[in-house]
């Protein structure tokens, strides 16, 4: 039997009911359906397959009650309930579905295993799920948008798939806005029925700096550093508590974080008011 799950939550989590049916089972992941038959046809693999969740039935919710029960973590008062920690961890650059599959069936409804890191395998996903929420706290303290066209954007650096859970907060944060979260030539866009889109889309980014020059310029960013700099008094900065409020691990954050960081290193460019009027 050769069980094939979407690398999804809910596919995971179909996995781990088909797998608990037949422990022997061979387990293949994919993204979609065209990625399946390419690897199938690589492995050269034969026998029954079993498709999961490959049509979405946006059930995780229930399926989670019918693998986890009502087990709480117990491991740490901020740890995520073990829907939000499959989703974390699938987002990981280094995280393998199918180990995934395997450790939540291992634990056979005990979500503990997963969170006390008893086992070696449990304690290396655990350190996932935590690099990821970490890396996505960081662009929501440090990655800095910027309004330009109408539309607020940031260029991101992160190794981890989150680009679309950073857009789902800066839409939360603004409402009124469109915004666009860029990385490696994807971006994600949030309030897009403002600016003739999905509410929610995933384009690319060459569309969104297309869409920004050819909407009116904004230069409020530039306006703002080129007043704070004109008031600034570089006797009164405090700089352990700049670099504290800017680190420099997160200057890759976004263009503006990194401009930030450079004033920490280097001091503020010297200008008067009258530069500023």
């Amino acid at each position: 039997m050769i069980i094939a799950f979407r690398s999804s939550v809910e596919g995971v989590l179909l996995a781990c009911l088909a797998f608990r049916e037949y422990p022997g089972s061979e387990l293949i992941f994919a993204s979609d359906v065209g990625e399946l038959k390419g690897k199938l046809d690589l492995s050269g693999i034969e026998g029954e397959i079993n498709m999961v969740g490959f049509d979405p039935s946006y059930r995780s919710e229930s399926l989670s009650k019918e693998i986890f029960g009502k087990s709480k973590p117990r491991m740490a008062r901020f740890d995520p309930d073990p829907l939000w920690y499959v989703d974390l961890l699938l987002r990981h650059k280094e995280c393998d579905p199918a180990g995934l599959v395997r450790l939540l069936v291992s634990c056979n409804g005990d979500t503990d295993g997963l969170y006390s890191g008893k086992g070696k395998i449990a304690k290396r996903y655990y350190n996932y799920m935590r690099e990821v929420g970490k890396a996505y706290e960081r662009l929501c303290m440090f990655a800095r948008p910027e309004l330009k066209g109408g539309i607020l954007s940031v260029v991101i650096d992160t190794p981890h798939d989150i680009a679309d859970m950073f857009c789902r907060w800066l839409v939360r944060k603004n409402p009124d806005v469109p915004v666009a979260v860029i990385k490696n030539g994807s971006a994600w866009v949030g309030n897009g029925d403002l600016i003739g889109l999905d509410r929610v889309a995933k384009i690319t980014a060459s569309f969104v700096e297309s869409l920004r020059s050819t909407s009116t310029s904004d230069d409020v960013d530039e306006l703002w550093d080129l007043y704070y700099n004109s008031q600034m008094i570089d006797s009164r900065r405090n700089h352990g508590l700049a670099k504290k409020m800017q680190p420099k691990s997160s200057a890759s954050m976004s263009k503006m974080s990194k401009r930030d960081r450079y004033k920490v290193e280097r001091g503020i460019a010297g200008c008067t008011l009258d530069s500023f009027a």
